[in-house]
């Protein structure tokens, strides 16, 4: 069973211009332990595709389903408490908490989820000491270089062992040679906990990287 399936996704935005369809008839199904990766222009529809997957926003019409249930015009209550169990995030931006230390920020998300707290300290522990942050929990996000930031994020995103990531140009606010350690980060970690990841990329390479690979054009998802 797919741990995540989509048909016929459609959505389209009204400007001033005239309507924009962003999306038109996308089909998708990621399989648990496998990677995907979407790339498209910018301005394709990438991330609106990303916040409907991920329950944040509503296609205009077209069915959604988590682990085989349809999710479809559920309530913003049922959504908020399933994502925490089914999907981890890991966006462009790290948005952490900067009152909070790294470990903090991690064990934020596991207190949202009901974990319990001794279990989840020693979770996170390990999950910052496996991004290479072992020495750096109790620092705060003020203190830590923007590489070291988004490794608190992916540390954050796999806290509760969501059998999904969804990523969206988790490098893209990061330099070159960072970016290419987080996003060989990202893929590993995934690997070893066979964990689900679906990549928003513009990088070719590491859209490469996937098992599959699928560009967005005019709306319309596509595997290479």
């Amino acid at each position: 069973m797919p741990v995540l399936s989509a048909q016929n996704l459609k959505k389209s935005f009204t400007t001033p211009a005239g309507t924009i369809e962003v999306l038109r008839n996308v089909n998708l199904a990621v399989a648990p332990g496998e990677s995907v990766s979407v790339r498209g222009e910018s301005g394709a529809g990438k991330t609106t595709l990303l916040q409907i997957l991920g329950g944040l926003d509503t296609p205009d019409s077209g069915e959604l389903f988590w682990n085989g249930e349809r999710i479809t015009k559920r309530g913003n209550a049922f959504l908020a408490k399933a994502r925490t169990k089914l999907i981890g995030y890991v966006f462009q931006f790290f948005h952490l908490v900067p009152e909070l230390t790294a470990l903090e920020n991690v064990l934020l998300a596991a207190r949202i989820a009901g974990t319990p707290m001794r279990q989840a300290r020693e979770q996170a522990k390990e999950l910052l000491a496996r991004v290479g942050l072992a020495e750096r929990t109790s620092h705060l996000p003020t203190k830590l270089s923007g590489g070291e930031c988004q490794r608190v994020a992916i540390a954050r995103a796999l806290i509760n062992r969501p059998p999904l990531i969804l990523a969206d140009e988790p490098t893209g606010n990061l330099d070159e040679c960072t970016g290419e350690a987080i996003m060989q980060l990202i893929i590993d970690v995934c690997r070893e906990q066979n964990t689900a990841l679906l990549l928003v990329t513009h990088n070719l390479d590491f859209a490469a990287r996937t098992d599959r690979r699928l560009v967005l054009r005019h709306g319309i998802l596509e595997e290479i």
